[in-house]
């Protein structure tokens, strides 16, 4: 221990025996080992510490907890429950005495409330900063107006409890209330209850004893309420409350100014989803249960990836569909309960044989069966033909009955071991294409039907990118229905930031991406890439590594890599593409912001500028899978 370090135990000892007839005796035989500076240090420390404080201690409006007067020797201090339990125990100790040693742990208790104030703004602006976000394919429809009053009422469970509320928004057979929190409200959703409007009683001519039964459809807590959406029970056009509601919305609805948040968030939803469907370089492809044909979505961002599927056989999309490990795939999506998704892996080959084009499909496990595939694979990439690497995304609507896919081109590098022998073109024979035998591919348009369709289980997210002031920033996000994959981590708040350096890989990889779109004109694909992102979370470093596969000479290289991020279980690899944008809004939105216009003008004029500034949208697709395994089979091969 060093000295100083024995000092300040030795003034903790002595320090509550300062007011002792034995305190002098006792600080010379504790303190005889000391040089005489070490115990003049000490002698003024204890008579600091343990001399009686001046003034008092007022904690009202300091700290977020409830203060109570508390009387002492002709003084009136303020103290909460924790700094009572302070002080009354440095009287215990210092003998009946108030010292400044025991105000100073009152006050270090303030000075705790106040640091955990400031981190508690600090983490309100980090969420003020972070990316506002929808789901796809939501439909942001409420089917009646509601009013914006707020009037008092009040609220009877089913077990007779009695709770005053206010009302937030009101119409014909809804309503939603503010509480404060109590337990027995987070489980009332489902649940029944009764209400009485006494508050409409006091302004209008109203009975405020009759009760009109609700159930409960919403629950939403904080920590300083509580919110109930409420649909209304047997509600007649004819009683008092329809009566009245009806006449209120006729009358007084620019006074209470009518609810058309649902309307602007459809208006976000949807103008945003007609943007991100353009910029999908993926193929959205439906199949439906009943149908003996399968729709491939053509856009603007995808028409290269289609006409390469096209190219020399144009059934090719439908024989893939055809395929036994695809339709296994499929058959086990449908037998699930939950909506999830499943991941395909497989090869396609283009080789010119007799001057006729010939395809291949080779599905993953195929190379797992026979490694030397892989070889011959690498081989024929290296001499120039067409070996491409797609995954096909896939999950089932047991609504719908119908299956959405979504195929994706991956790109990585070259092997660097290739077999000094000749190519063995023959172990590709099982796998060449005989065209479809059953189902027929159609190929249409990003029309308004199947636009809703495809993004009921969308696949991939996307963040969209606003002109702010020179650069693109990204001030919106748009998540998947299934949860599932990258949406996991962009639904923590946490996760993202206004740079959208976290999302897209760290700063350079983001700029390099933001620029590169830049020098697009609109309408033109920019290509696919793919990062290798490892999410971190530990107290040093929160954020995201990311690096582009193509960074590595070989594949070999980057395997290993992967394999080393993927042992913590916290990779994530990520197929990022984007394309610059411009946003429309369709005749139906339109009309949708018209009628936000009746009651918010200025809503209405905020909406409209910012779908102006709207600039390129990035599309972000879970490859995690894909890379993982090729790596692991990389290793074995």
């Amino acid at each position: 221990m060093s000295s100083d370090a024995s000092v300040e135990t030795l003034i903790d000892e002595l320090k509550t025996d300062y007011h002792r007839s034995q305190f002098e005796s006792l600080f010379k035989r504790k303190t005889k080992h000391l040089s005489g500076p070490e115990k003049l240090q000490a002698r003024m420390r204890i008579n600091e510490l343990a001399k009686p404080a001046l003034g008092v201690v007022d904690l009202r409006k300091k700290i977020p907890a409830e203060v109570k007067p508390y009387s002492f020797q002709g003084r009136t201090h303020y103290f909460d429950l924790a700094a009572r339990r302070l002080f009354e125990e440095g009287l215990r100790l210092y003998k009946g005495v108030f010292t400044n040693d025991t105000k100073q742990k009152i006050l270090a208790l303030k000075e705790h409330h106040q640091q955990l104030a400031e981190s508690m703004a600090l983490a309100q602006e980090k969420q003020d900063k972070a990316l506002d976000s929808f789901v796809a394919g939501r439909s942001y429809v409420r089917n009646e107006e509601r009013m914006n009053m707020v009037t008092s009422v009040k609220m009877k469970l089913a077990d007779n409890q009695q709770f005053k509320a206010m009302t937030v928004d009101v119409s014909i057979d809804g309503l939603q209330l503010k509480l404060s929190p109590e337990p027995q409200l987070s489980g009332l959703k489902h649940g029944r209850i009764k209400v009485c409007f006494s508050g409409l009683a006091d302004d209008f001519v109203f009975d405020g004893d009759q009760e009109y039964e609700y159930r409960v459809v919403g629950v939403k807590e904080n920590d300083v309420c509580v919110y109930l959406r409420l649909k209304r029970l047997n509600e007649s056009s004819d009683d008092a409350l329809s009566q009245f509601l009806s006449s209120m919305l006729a009358k007084f609805r620019r006074r209470y100014k009518v609810n058309v948040d649902h309307i602007a968030q459809r208006v976000i939803a949807r103008g945003h989803e007609r943007c991100w469907l353009e910029a999908i370089q993926a193929l959205p492809i439906l199949l439906s249960d009943k149908s003996s044909s399968c729709v491939v979505v053509k856009t603007n961002g995808n028409q290269a990836l289609l006409n390469s599927w096209q190219q020399h056989q144009n059934d090719l999309i439908a024989e893939l569909i055809e395929q036994p490990w695809v339709q296994s795939v499929i058959h086990e999506l449908r037998n699930l309960r939950e909506v999830t998704r499943k991941q395909v892996l497989f090869f396609r080959i283009s080789l010119p044989v007799n001057k006729i084009w010939r395809e291949y499909l080779l599905p993953f496990q195929a190379l797992k069966k026979e490694t030397s595939l892989l070889a011959t694979l690498n081989e024929l990439r290296a001499a120039g033909y067409g070996v491409r690497w797609y995954q096909l995304t896939l999950t089932y609507c047991r609504e719908k009955q119908w299956t959405y896919a979504e195929l994706n081109a991956i790109r990585t590098p070259l092997w660097c071991e290739r077999s000094a022998g000749k190519t063995q073109l023959p172990v590709l024979q099982d796998y060449r294409t005989k065209g479809a035998n059953e189902l027929a591919c159609k190929v249409l348009s990003n029309e308004g039907s199947v636009t809703q369709e495809i993004f009921r289980q969308v696949l991939s997210n996307a963040v969209f990118l606003y002109r702010d002031t020179v650069d693109w920033e990204p001030k919106l996000a748009g998540l998947m229905p299934v949860a599932d994959g990258i949406s996991k981590v962009l639904s923590e708040t946490d996760f993202w930031l206004a740079n959208g350096d976290r999302i897209m890989g760290g700063s350079r990889l983001s700029s390099e991406l933001r620029k590169a779109l830049r020098r697009l004109p609109p309408n033109e694909k920019l290509s696919c890439r793919i990062l290798l992102l490892r999410v971190t979370k530990t107290s040093q470093r929160e954020g995201v590594i990311g690096r582009y596969l193509h960074d590595y000479e070989s594949f070999e290289e980057a395997a290993e890599y992967i394999r080393f991020l993927n042992e913590d279980h916290n990779f994530l690899a990520i197929l990022v593409s984007g394309q610059p944008c411009k946003g429309e809004l369709s005749e139906e939105l339109m009309a949708d912001l018209s009628y936000i216009q009746r009651y918010l003008p200025h809503r209405a004029r905020e909406l409209e500028n910012s779908f102006r500034q709207l600039q390129a949208v990035i599309t972000l697709t879970d490859v995690t899978q894909a890379l993982t395994e090729l790596a692991e089979l990389t290793a074995k091969s």
